[in-house]
């Protein structure tokens, strides 16, 4: 049985909002970000890797029956927003409107357009939730993804704690309650309240592909680790 194809994008299905697909985007591998330096008097280039990937375009074209809802299209189909693929469903993209959508005339009462979303190198899985982990003891966690993880740690406890991850150390200092490191955006932090200086260490936390254990020592009672698994 062939489904019918669609996308979600901000939280409403192309199929409920009129569009019919006719071509979605292949799946596509991020390019790897790297730097080619020619140095006088040594053979070929020097390479620089610096291990992030470019943004891409994913294009959909698409097509209504009628003009009705074109108004309401062209206003959700605008700025930032998750975006979910019928060809990967259980995958999700942080992605933004790149194209101002051109409506032409093809058929009688048919009109096609084409959407261009800007996607971020990296693919996130839809179910979050059931990533997310509780630690009460050291333990050993696997990487799902294909790529290293930013995760978000929210460290309970109290006093000094210092968290081991992948064998590298991560100190935190006069816990009260609970803090939160948030690779992501690379802040530490207590609701509102910026912790950053109490946060000791040459990096913020990630999870390598494969096995990653986590210890710790100090007052510590839970950790709790939103992973964001990724993948290319």
């Amino acid at each position: 049985m062939i489904l019918e194809p669609y996308f979600i994008f901000k939280g409403k299905n192309s199929k409920g909002m009129g569009i019919l697909i006719s071509a979605m985007p292949d799946i596509v591998k991020p390019q790897r970000r790297e730097a080619e330096i020619t140095i006088p008097g040594r053979n070929g280039v020097l390479t620089i890797d610096e291990g992030t990937y470019e943004a891409y375009t994913l294009s959909v074209a698409c097509g209504t029956r009628g003009t009705a809802r074109l108004s309401e299209i062209a206003s959700w189909l605008d700025g930032n927003g998750d975006l979910i693929l019928s060809t990967e469903p259980d995958k999700v993209y942080r992605a933004r409107i790149s194209n101002a959508i051109s409506i032409s005339d093809v058929i009688y009462l048919y009109t096609s357009f084409l959407v261009q979303f800007k996607v971020f190198p990296f693919k996130y899985s839809v179910d979050k939730a059931d990533e997310e982990l509780s630690l009460t003891a050291p333990d050993t966690i696997y990487n799902q993804g294909t790529i290293y993880s930013e995760p978000i740690i929210t460290v309970y406890g109290t006093g000094n704690v210092t968290i081991t991850i992948h064998g590298t150390a991560y100190a935190i200092s006069e816990i009260d309650g609970y803090v939160t490191i948030n690779s992501e955006i690379q802040e530490v932090y207590k609701d509102s309240t910026n912790k950053n200086n109490s946060f000791s260490a040459l990096d913020f936390p990630r999870f390598q592909t494969g096995a990653n254990a986590i210890s710790w020592t100090g007052n510590v009672t839970r950790i709790e680790i939103k992973p964001n698994w990724r993948w290319l």
